[in-house]
């Protein structure tokens, strides 16, 4: 019988790991020797392939726009970590010792996220009766006088409805924010551009219900932001529940 400062029983083995979906796992240490992996492709084993401990755990990270499901095989669970015990491995034919196990990770609903944003071309309710859809975009657009060194003018193409109320109720359109790479919110007050494309969205329009209004938007961006802009509508803007991102690009 072990003490309980005795050394427990380890075991040599192999983890694989397998991944549906868009994420990666690492495995945290054993007791004794920390089996190193990460693993990030559709089906991957560890690095050196070997298991020497009791346990292993494993711990998973979602990528940008995705979040975790579930692990499957060795492991039945949603939690974040997956704790083996290595034990329980399988041989195979040739008498290796074999652990199998895998996560899986979706994505998060579109628009919800500012790494999975609603598509061009593809409408979307915010909420309070709003719907909207970004039509196209224009970056760089040029209007006179020119953008500042370092700036520079995007245009986006909007379709606003309003499906609430009965025939006299109405609301404004509002106003849309943008933001970039950079921590900036980029607002069509603040960060005007000096002309709108034609035809302009009116920010005071009044739409009744089913009724819509398209036109144009823009803000004065810095140009290293263009490749990475998304509209937002954040958390109270225009009494919105939540936020909601549109892709401008």
């Amino acid at each position: 019988t072990a003490s309980a400062h005795s050394r427990p029983r380890s075991y040599t083995g192999t983890v694989w790991v397998g991944i549906k979906g868009w994420g990666n796992v690492k495995a945290k240490a054993g007791i004794y020797l920390r089996p190193t992996f990460r693993c990030t492709n559709a089906s991957c084993p560890a690095a050196d392939g070997v298991l020497h401990a009791r346990h292993v755990v494993l711990i998973e990270t979602a990528y940008p726009g995705w979040k975790f499901g579930a692990w499957h095989g060795a492991c039945k669970s949603q939690r974040p970590k997956c704790v083996i015990d290595a034990a329980h491995a399988h041989k195979d034919a040739s008498g290796a010792r074999r652990i199998r196990v895998s996560a899986s990770f979706v994505p998060v609903a579109p628009g919800l996220t500012r790494a999975n944003p609603i598509p061009i071309g593809t409408a979307k309710s915010l909420g309070n009766d709003f719907t909207v859809r970004v039509n196209s975009t224009t970056p760089n657009v040029q209007l006179s006088p020119a953008a500042p060194p370092g700036a520079e003018y995007y245009a986006a193409n909007l379709t606003v409805k309003y499906t609430g109320g009965g025939s006299s109720t109405a609301r404004n359109v509002g106003t849309y924010d943008a933001m970039g790479t950079h921590p900036t919110l980029y607002n069509p007050f603040g960060n005007a551009c000096p002309e709108l494309p034609q035809p302009p969205l009116d920010y005071n329009a009044t739409i009744f219900s089913g009724q819509f209004t398209s036109g144009w938007i823009c803000w004065t961006i810095a140009a290293d932001d263009s490749a990475g802009l998304e509209l937002y509508f954040g958390s109270g803007t225009l009494d919105f529940p939540g936020t909601t991102w549109f892709a401008l690009h």
